[in-house]
């Protein structure tokens, strides 16, 4: 994955240390190339990619060592081997990666254990890279938090959700990063921070539903995957992975709606109809059957865009005035209203008078809608097994006299006609 030029350079007072480090081998992934150094200046800045530093000088060398310290950067690790302890200054022991006691049996060990320390520095840097890279690719937030709810570190998603840069998130609570103050959250149904617990006191992976708002005042709906993290057996902080699903969620709301409603009505379709009588519990019942006087004329003339028109017209009355009723768009120009809950005949007829009026109304201020008027049919009954299309049909009956009466008006099926059928 990675391959280090490490430079081991040594005082002019140590050069005779060479013949010992040489002949250790190099770390997996590294190589070594051994040299003396006479000032800082021996070190090139900036210091090329895939090459890193071990300075080992002594504590009187006559070097610079602070700037030697500069130079080689925070991948470069300086030792100061120590011939007398007594003289190492403050200044060095705040500089120095480690400091070595001279020691001709050590040396090997000294230098071996700074070797390691590179090497894992170096693996630490790769885990850390390959974190990054992975999260920050991610369309989706990612977060870690510890035990007091504090998040340690957000992918580049998370921030572009919050409005927020990462050193602005790092050490901030839930309710700083989402605008909201503890007591408004707890007044509502949001429960990212309840989850957190439930996560902890499950001490496994769960997959949950949330909702969170937005820096832009919208409501997010999140499919969230949260997972304790352990140290051995004990938990020690969080990650979560959400996904936000408010398209996703709109997308399916909407699917269900067309698969109900109709499209350009509103009204329902078959579907929700089937789905009512299936619930229906009542047995009495009162269908009101509706369609348009001449509305093949009103398309054939001036279109389909001004029958669509017409057609949303009636149905916002529909909506209006029948809105403790079933309605429904059967098809084309033809709808149905369906009342239970004790509703009558009596009761509904001089409604469906209102309806017929007020389109009336609409039809003469539109010349579109020239020609246009409402015809109804009322019929009652009691609904069982099977009952609901006879009565259906006698509403039918109703509106076909209707029509025949000179359009524009509704007719009564009486319920005795259905009783001896």
């Amino acid at each position: 994955m990675y391959s280090v030029k490490l430079h081991i350079c040594l005082s002019e007072d140590l050069k005779k240390k060479l013949e010992i480090l040489e002949k250790i081998q190099p770390k997996p992934r590294f190589t070594h190339e051994f040299s003396t150094i006479k000032s800082s200046s021996d070190i090139p800045t900036p210091i090329p990619d895939e090459n890193q530093y071990l300075i080992i000088a002594s504590e009187n060398c006559g070097l610079n060592l602070p700037e030697l310290k500069n130079r080689i950067g925070k991948n470069g690790f300086l030792a100061i081997y120590a011939r007398d302890a007594d003289k190492i200054t403050g200044e060095q022991k705040q500089i120095a990666d480690e400091i070595w006691l001279e020691s001709v049996n050590l040396d090997d060990f000294y230098f071996e254990k700074a070797l390691n320390l590179i090497a894992e520095r170096k693996e630490a840097w790769l885990q850390k890279t390959w974190l990054q890279t992975m999260i920050n690719s991610s369309p989706d937030m990612i977060w870690f938090k510890d035990m007091d709810g504090l998040h340690l570190e957000v992918n580049d998603a998370f921030c572009e959700v919050v409005d927020k840069q990462k050193d602005d998130v790092r050490g901030k609570d839930h309710y700083y990063i989402w605008n909201i103050p503890k007591e408004i959250y707890e007044q509502t149904g949001y429960v990212c921070v309840q989850t957190e617990d439930d996560v902890v006191a499950a001490r496994k992976t769960c997959l949950l539903d949330e909702e969170v708002m937005k820096a832009d005042g919208n409501l997010s709906k999140l499919k969230t995957y949260k997972t304790p993290i352990f140290d051995g057996e004990t938990i020690i902080g969080t990650v979560g992975i959400a996904r936000d699903v408010t398209k996703e969620y709109e997308y399916l709301q909407n699917i269900e709606h067309l698969a109900h409603y109709d499209q350009l009505t509103g009204l329902a379709n078959r579907n929700q109809l089937d789905a009512f009588l299936d619930k229906l519990k009542t047995t009495h019942m009162s269908i009101l059957y509706m369609d348009l006087d001449r509305f093949k004329q009103v398309n054939d003339e001036h279109g389909h865009q001004a029958g669509d028109k017409a057609l949303v017209a009636i149905s916002e009355l529909i909506k209006e005035i029948f809105n403790d009723a079933m309605n429904v768009r059967i098809g084309g120009d033809e709808f149905i209203s369906i009342f239970t809950d004790g509703a009558n005949m009596q009761s509904i007829a001089p409604r469906v008078q209102i309806l017929i009026d007020r389109f009336f109304k609409i039809c003469q201020e539109n010349p579109l809608f020239n020609g246009l008027s409402v015809s109804a049919g009322i019929a009652e009954g009691q609904i069982g097994h099977g009952s609901f299309d006879l009565l259906l049909q006698r509403a039918d009956d109703a509106l076909y006299k209707a029509k025949h009466a000179g359009r524009g008006t509704y007719c009564i099926n009486p319920w005795e006609d259905f009783e001896q059928k």
